[in-house]
């Protein structure tokens, strides 16, 4: 074989790995930017929201029954965002509803509120962690820190050297599987293709204990 030959052989086994490196990133990265649309969405939409208008209708108004101020706005968050409380506070909110409306029905208690007010404002602080504070770059203290660029520029090393630790592992797998096969050491590839065979058995049936929970627990919500 010759030098060019070699030459196309690691450049075609290097752009075949990056391209699937490339699909691994990329997939882990469409997850990630679902998972952070869908928070977003309940901070925004969902629980900040909340926090303001089960607030505000406590407060005294002249208006009465359904015309009261903040009502309305309680009411429509609940209709989206039901499913997202846990039974108890969903209530007491629907109690706050009541009372706000001149409804007959139980007075709530006001430490029964605060609670439920608590709950939602932790979801708000972590939301607000999981999608601004922890990645600080939107920290306003971040544009008068002389060290802010340093910091950044060292994790794009990080982001970068993490890509290539992927694209050299992807490399080593596939030129170990052919030299294993090439030097006819059969019992070698087979103990390698058991262990790969092993750890996407171990993924899959974590993936399907995961989905029978996830069933079962459909299962006890249908039953109440």
């Amino acid at each position: 074989m010759t030098f060019l030959e070699k030459s196309l052989i690691a450049f075609g086994l290097g752009i075949v790995s990056w391209i699937i490196k490339d699909l691994l990133i990329k997939s882990s990265t469409s997850r990630n930017e679902a998972i952070q649309n869908e928070w977003k969405y309940r901070l925004t939409e969902i629980w900040s929201p909340l926090f303001y208008w089960s607030g505000i209708i406590t407060l005294s108004d002249t208006s009465e029954g359904w015309q009261k101020h903040g009502i309305k706005e309680l009411e429509n968050i609940l209709v989206k965002g039901a499913h997202l409380l846990p039974r108890n506070h969903y209530y007491i909110l629907i109690k706050m509803i009541e009372g706000a409306s001149k409804q007959k029905t139980s007075k709530v208690n006001i430490e029964e509120v605060r609670k439920t007010r608590e709950y939602i404002y932790k979801q708000i602080e972590l939301l607000n962690y999981m999608l601004y504070k922890s990645k600080g770059i939107l920290e306003p203290k971040v544009t008068i820190d002389i060290l802010a660029p340093y910091r950044f520029f060292l994790r794009a090393i990080s982001v970068f050297l993490f890509h290539l630790l992927i694209w050299v592992t992807i490399v080593l797998i596939i030129i170990g599987l052919y030299l294993l096969y090439s030097k006819g050491i059969i019992w070698l590839l087979v103990i390698v293709a058991v262990i790969i065979i092993a750890v996407i058995s171990i993924v899959t049936y974590y993936d399907i204990k995961e989905r029978i929970n996830i069933h079962k627990e459909i299962k006890k919500r249908l039953k109440n």
